[in-house]
């Protein structure tokens, strides 16, 4: 019985180190003004060079009085991940006011 409890919890740690999260990151424009193209273009490659895994999403969505924020979702592994980060590099782009870890989804895989 000892054996099998031993065996269970190996198989626990090996799962957390295959975790993964899907990160969504918010990304603000300093006014409504600004071409958010290239600030998507920017946090995108900000993410792959992270270690984003897989196809990267990305979209502009509306927030208030003409703003738009971009919002960047990536898929990055769990263990060792930064994503304040990542999300403080994204930060230091031209024309971004702020940037933050908006949502992040757990996913085992």
């Amino acid at each position: 019985m000892l054996l099998s409890i031993n065996v269970l919890a190996v198989d626990l740690r090996d799962l957390t180190k295959m975790a993964k999260a899907i990160i969504t990151f918010k990304l603000m424009p300093e006014s409504v003004e600004v071409d958010l193209e290239p600030i998507k273009e920017k946090a995108l490659a900000i993410a792959r060079e992270a270690g984003s895994i897989g196809e990267m999403q990305s979209r502009i969505e509306p927030i208030a009085f003409g703003l738009k924020a971009v919002m960047v979702l990536a898929m990055l592994e769990v263990e060792g991940g930064d994503f304040d980060g990542i999300a403080a590099k994204m930060q230091e782009i031209e024309n971004v006011q702020s940037a933050e870890v908006a949502k992040m989804d757990l996913a085992l895989g």
